[in-house]
Order: C-alpha cells, then structure tokens, then sequence
C-alpha cells in the first residue's frame, strides 16, 4: 500500500485534527510554507498550507502571513472538528474489527513487547485508526505535538471569526474506514517501522517551503509505485472538491470576506493541487513568496 513515511504525511499534511489549543508561543526563524493569494471575480482569500503537528516555537508564522490572518474576516479549514461528535463518529467508524495478516502480526508481537499498555488500548479500534495513533505517537516523541498544528492554532486564534469547513469530521473518518483490510493493516506496519529520518524530511520540506520536494514526498513515490488510487482518493479528488468549496464561499453573499483558508499542504502542491482546479473555475493564484500579496 503506502510506504512507511507516506503514512506520516498523510496524518501529518492531510490528516485530521483532534484538538484545538491555547498557549504562548515564541518565535524561531521564519518558516515559509506553500501560501498563496486567490482572486475569483472581485474576491481575494488567502490560501496556507498546513503541517497538522507542531512546535510551540513555530509561532508566529510569517509576518505577511500573520497580517493576511489578522486582516481577514473568516477562516476556513478542511474540518472544524471542534464540534463534531468524536465519540459517535469513533462508534462508527473507527471500531470495525478486520482480520490480521501474518505479516502484520508479527510486526505487532513484536512492538507490542515494549508497548504493552498501548497496544491494548488500541486493540479495540479499527486499522486505520490505530495506525493514526501510532504515527501521533511516533511524532510526539520526536517532539512535536497535534496541539500545534498550524489549523488547530489559527483555529484558536480566530475569537470572533466564523470558521466555515471544506469538508466535515465524518466525512474524513468515512474516507480512512473506507480502505479495505490489507491496506489498513499495511498501514499499522508502516506506522510502526517508519524510520525517524523519513518522518522529520517531510517537517523539513515544509518549513523551507520545497514545493517540488514536498509533492515528490507526498505523491511521487506512490506514483512510481503504481498507488495511483491512493493518491487519486486522498489528494487530487478532495482538490478538486476543495477548489469548488473555496469558489463557492467566495462567493457566497452570507460568508464574510476575505477568507483565509487553511489545509493541509500536501494539497497545495503537484501538478494537481487545489490551486490547478481552482484555473477552470474562473479564480486565479499567485504564490506570495515569488509575488506581491496585498
């Protein structure tokens, strides 16, 4: 299925958020993640894009970023999982007991050593979300944490804002259920003998803002592996139906403008990203570390 690094970027890039924190943050050099300036029949939004796991001192972001961000009306995010009902959306779809593989078996006995009580507690939940966890896990011990995500912490920073979604919590769930058994517990493999380099290269593309390493990192393995479902169900269709989303809040008359928008990074880059199918539905792009952003 997906190697054992693209597990992590889908958490880490397209993956859901589970909380929404407060705190205080101090300033390290300047990152300069994918961030664009979208312009569709007299509207202008912004466009960031997302690392779902952080460092307090990643904040504050850019200074243009952080001005668009605070001149902006409203925020707009993949999923506001603030409130959605995660009990009854785990009941639902993170629960389905699905037949283990040898492989996979063996992988676990042996992790499960070291991690007892861990691998007990997620024994009850489905593959899929259990490789999630695993990859939260592998994250947090290398020091960075779901709280300081850049959509959790602009999401808490909003106050008064609306937040509108682009898509929903269940809808994310639905989609990482919907993988049959072979490919969740792949998934669970890859989790677990992910090596540490493999994961801290995908953070690192994303602060320098290497848009071409960061669509090899996301896509271009799985491509040369022949997993073009893969990257057609989590990345190019959700662009697709992002773009139409954005367009149709942009020119909305009850959405206050301008928007900054929100998503995971992996969607703002390759040959088709958000931005790709926002060209044949009339709005434009410019990248606002090559160009001028007002």
């Amino acid at each position: 299925m997906i190697a054992t690094s693209r597990l992590g970027r889908l958490i880490v890039f397209i993956g859901v958020s589970f909380g929404i924190i407060s705190a205080a943050f101090a300033a390290e050099p300047v990152d300069k993640p994918p961030f664009y300036q979208i312009s569709h029949q007299g509207k202008t939004a912004y466009l960031l894009g997302s690392i779902h796991v952080g460092k307090a001192s990643f904040y504050p972001l850019a200074e243009q970023i952080e001005q668009a961000f605070e001149q902006s009306a409203a925020i707009v995010v993949e999923a506001d999982v603030r409130y959605a009902d995660v009990p009854a959306l785990l009941a639902k779809y993170g629960t389905k007991k699905l037949v283990m593989d040898n492989d996979t078996a063996t992988v676990l006995k042996a992790y499960c050593q070291n991690q007892q009580q861990l691998c007990a507690a997620l024994e009850h939940y489905s593959p899929w979300l259990q490789s999630m966890q695993l990859s939260i896990g592998r994250y947090a011990a290398l020091g960075y944490s779901g709280d300081y995500g850049v959509d959790a912490v602009l999401v808490n920073q909003a106050g008064a804002k609306p937040v509108y979604e682009l898509e929903s919590t269940e809808f994310q769930f639905q989609l990482l259920s919907s993988f049959d058994a072979e490919t969740q517990w792949s998934m669970v493999r890859e989790a677990i003998e992910a090596p540490d380099s493999d994961m801290l290269e995908l953070i690192t593309a994303w602060r320098s803002g290497d848009e071409t390493q960061l669509a090899d990192l996301m896509e271009g393995e799985m491509l040369r592996e022949g997993e073009t479902e893969m990257v057609e169900k989590m990345l190019w269709g959700r662009n697709n139906t992002m773009a139409q989303r954005i367009v149709e809040l942009m020119q909305s008359p009850d959405t206050k403008q301008p928007l900054f928008v929100v998503v995971g990074a992996g969607h703002l880059v390759g040959k088709k990203s958000v931005q790709s199918y926002l060209q044949p539905l009339g709005a434009s792009s410019k990248n606002c570390w090559q160009q001028q952003c007002r």
